[in-house]
């Protein structure tokens, strides 16, 4: 097997094509065959956060990515992500981005179109 790093890069990759699915410890550390407590510290020393805060930085740049660079819903972007609701969605892109999403910029260089 591969070092934590390599198994970690593994995972994120995994996460990212995966954000819709319920994303625990324990789901993310059978996916690497680790034990949850193992994981959660090795994926922590490695990684240089939580896999909760991991899994919801994913969301955040798919569903900032999605509401930048399409037309769909806030709704269905919050389903998509894994965010399951606006409201969540909502929350978390004001801890992140100090902003709703529907307030963001419409192109990645952050002015508005």
């Amino acid at each position: 097997m591969g070092s934590a790093q390599e198994r970690f890069a593994d995972l994120l990759g995994w996460i990212r094509s995966n954000l819709k699915q319920r994303l625990t410890v324990d789901i993310l550390a059978s996916q690497v065959g680790m034990s949850p407590r193992n994981f959660s510290r090795s994926f922590r020393t490695s990684v240089g956060m939580s896999p909760a805060r991991a899994v919801e930085r994913l969301r955040l740049e798919a569903a900032r990515e999605r509401v930048e660079g399409s037309t769909l819903p806030i709704e269905t972007i919050a389903v998509m992500t894994g965010f399951h609701d606006p409201e969540r969605m909502r929350r978390a892109f004001l801890r992140e981005f100090h902003q709703p999403p529907q307030a963001g910029p419409r192109n990645a260089n952050g002015s508005p179109s």
